[in-house]
């Protein structure tokens, strides 16, 4: 049975399943296992706030230290490769709630 592809698109950013390959405005964007992971959920549920928990369960499993700043730093390692110096983050934190992925102009 063969893998079907599947590419997920919010605004510029597209992430294809398949090959785990992520591009930005048509540029390819290198990332780590756990970084796609991360951005793959993100963009499943972009426009959702997610939870840091619910992002821990999904990225890192069972293994995940709730007191762990792990979520904290792969946000600001994804910050650096998307977004473009001077324009909001696609990721914004909701103070107490988690995080969502919001791609500028979409919601102006």
């Amino acid at each position: 049975q063969p893998l079907v592809t599947e590419r997920l698109t919010s605004g510029p950013l597209v992430v294809d399943t398949r090959s785990r390959r992520v591009r930005l405005s048509n540029r390819d964007v290198s990332l780590t296992a756990k970084e796609y992971a991360f951005l793959e959920y993100l963009v499943r549920r972009a426009g959702d706030v997610v939870s840091r928990a619910d992002i821990a369960e999904h990225v890192w499993d069972e293994h995940y230290d709730p007191l762990s700043n792990v979520v904290d730093v792969y946000v600001q390692r994804l910050r650096r490769k998307l977004d473009r110096p001077g324009a909001e983050s696609m990721i914004r934190t909701r103070r107490g709630e988690g995080y969502q992925l919001t791609i500028a102009g979409e919601h102006s």
